[in-house]
């Protein structure tokens, strides 16, 4: 799980200073936010079918045809679940060979050893 979190935190400098795309931006239909409340009580707006978005610069006006543009946190998300995923599967791994080293012999084969030292 650091490694993975590590991983993320480096995604994110190289998107934020080298303006990179490394946290694969993708295009959604449907989004749900607190700051497009009207009454400002912190309550979700659902905003869904999203068809287009228009991002108006000084120079220019981008349109991204077919919903809203998310930067990036489907990715990271998806990202932090296979590691999490990982984690409880190699924790479950290492807690069953260390409860019963006899009859968990699969986990052997990823603890390094020296030669004569079984």
């Amino acid at each position: 799980m650091t490694i993975g979190v590590l991983w993320e935190f480096f995604e994110y400098g190289m998107d934020r200073y080298l303006r990179l795309d490394t946290q694969k931006d993708r295009i959604v239909n449907v989004i749900s936010t607190v700051k497009l409340d009207p009454n400002n009580d912190n309550k979700a707006v659902i905003i869904d079918n999203i068809k287009e978005t228009h991002i108006i610069t000084d120079d220019d006006e981008i349109v991204i045809e077919g919903g809203y543009l998310d930067i990036g946190i489907n990715d990271t998300m998806k990202d932090l679940m296979v590691n999490f995923i990982g984690a409880v599967c190699f924790s479950t791994i290492g807690y069953l060979y260390i409860k019963n080293r006899d009859k968990y012999k699969f986990a052997t084969n990823f603890i390094p050893y020296k030669e004569g030292k079984e």
